[in-house]
């Protein structure tokens, strides 16, 4: 016979104490447990009255316990089965986002728990922890949310969350908190993008003005640009080939299917990568953004250590910060004026997808030069400031013949 619980008042409190499976040093261990079902109210003055709540949660245990795994430590399911999981299945840089959100935000406040303890309210409490003790905008509460969806879906098909549908999963219905707005995003302007090319050039600086007109005459991303072979330029086709991208020492495919694709290489760009290659002496092979040795730059580096110094100018001595060494006899005080706007890599895509969507009078174009859906290309990359042509000229079309 199922085992029914022991009911009892404590303290102005109804509990149900109950046998269950327990995880004890990788051993299956039979343990007592108690929980608390309501308060002492009008609603639950007799043990009769409990009836509904004790069957939901002696179902559950009885669901559970056909889940042989639900009774892990959940910081160990995390970190033993599903996160190698990740690691195998997914980009580098997947897996370690995965791991930094696990071991920043959930880690910490699921120590307690069992695989099979979870539900919607636990987990919605979770993120409302998360959000008040991290200045996190609703997007990264939503990517917290959105992991460890991953991990409980990962659970049920593995039999290790008790459950049959996808609709069991905790975070199916768990609420996010309230929590500030994504900061807004920036993308490149036409003139931010020639006085940035200019001043790279003025100070001599070949390789950072490529990986800036990649990125800004292309809508490469970062990692694809880092990823870009001189074998990949058809100087006949005037194209480049995007088919790999590179984060950190990993090479794979590009983000999407989508995403390899050619890119249209412009006069402007053609100039420039001429200019890098034979500083280079003329390859015929090998990465396109690489050091003398040979090996690919990073772009993250590049940011900071050249670019963004390179664009600061000293109000004192005019000299760019790069060029300000020790040896000055002042200094480095930053000239607002004279100094050019760094927003980062992103800026330069954003400036791409821009001047696409504004030139070609359609989203699905500027989506196929990004490599992007159209609906993420509208959403992320479009930073149009003024009334789209395409848009006034339906306005127009749509009002005409209604002046007075």
């Amino acid at each position: 016979m199922a085992q029914q619980g022991y009911r009892f008042k404590k303290d102005g409190s109804w509990y149900l104490r109950y046998r269950d499976n327990f995880s004890v040093d990788g051993k299956i261990v039979r343990k007592q447990k108690c929980v608390k079902l309501a308060e002492y109210s009008d609603r639950y003055r007799r043990e009769g009255d409990l009836d509904d709540l004790v069957a939901e949660k002696m179902a559950g245990v009885r669901q559970a316990g056909k889940c042989t795994r639900s009774c892990d430590s959940f910081a160990s399911f995390v970190e033993d089965t599903y996160l190698p999981y990740v690691r195998e299945n997914k980009k580098a840089s997947t897996a370690a986002g995965y791991r930094s959100y696990w071991l920043r935000y959930i880690k910490p406040r699921t120590t307690q728990f069992a695989v099979r303890d979870f539900t919607v309210a636990i987990t919605s409490k979770l993120l409302a922890d998360i959000a008040a003790a991290h200045s996190l905008n609703i997007e990264t509460i939503g990517k917290v949310r959105s992991i460890l969806s991953g991990i409980f879906t990962y659970a049920l098909a593995t039999g290790a969350f008790p459950g049959k549908t996808k609709a069991d999963n905790p975070c199916a219905g768990a609420l996010l908190p309230k929590a500030r707005c994504k900061g807004k995003t920036v993308a490149a302007s036409v003139s931010d993008v020639k006085a940035i090319l200019a001043r790279l050039n003025e100070e001599g600086l070949l390789l950072a003005r490529a990986a800036v007109a990649i990125c800004s005459l292309t809508g490469a991303r970062p990692g694809e640009a880092r990823g870009l072979k001189w074998e990949d330029w058809s100087r006949g086709k005037e194209q480049l080939h995007v088919q790999r991208s590179v984060w950190h020492t990993h090479e794979t495919a590009p983000k999407t299917e989508a995403s390899v694709r050619y890119v249209t290489v412009t006069d402007e760009l053609r100039t420039i990568l001429l200019a890098l290659w034979n500083a280079h002496g003329s390859p015929i092979s090998g990465y396109i953004l690489a050091r003398s040795g040979g090996g690919r730059v990073n772009l993250d580096n590049e940011s900071k250590r050249v670019i963004a110094p390179a664009l600061n100018r000293c109000s004192i001595c005019q000299k760019s910060e790069l060029q300000h060494d020790a040896k000055t006899d002042h200094n480095f005080k930053r000239d607002a004026d004279a100094s050019i706007p760094w927003f980062g890599w992103y800026s330069l895509r954003r400036f791409h997808g821009t001047q696409v969507r504004e030139n070609a009078g359609n989203s699905e174009t500027m989506a196929k030069a990004l490599g992007n859906t159209r609906e993420v290309a509208d959403k992320h990359y479009n930073k149009a400031t003024q009334v789209l042509p395409d848009v006034r000229r339906a306005v127009n079309d749509a009002m005409r013949g209604l002046s007075v």
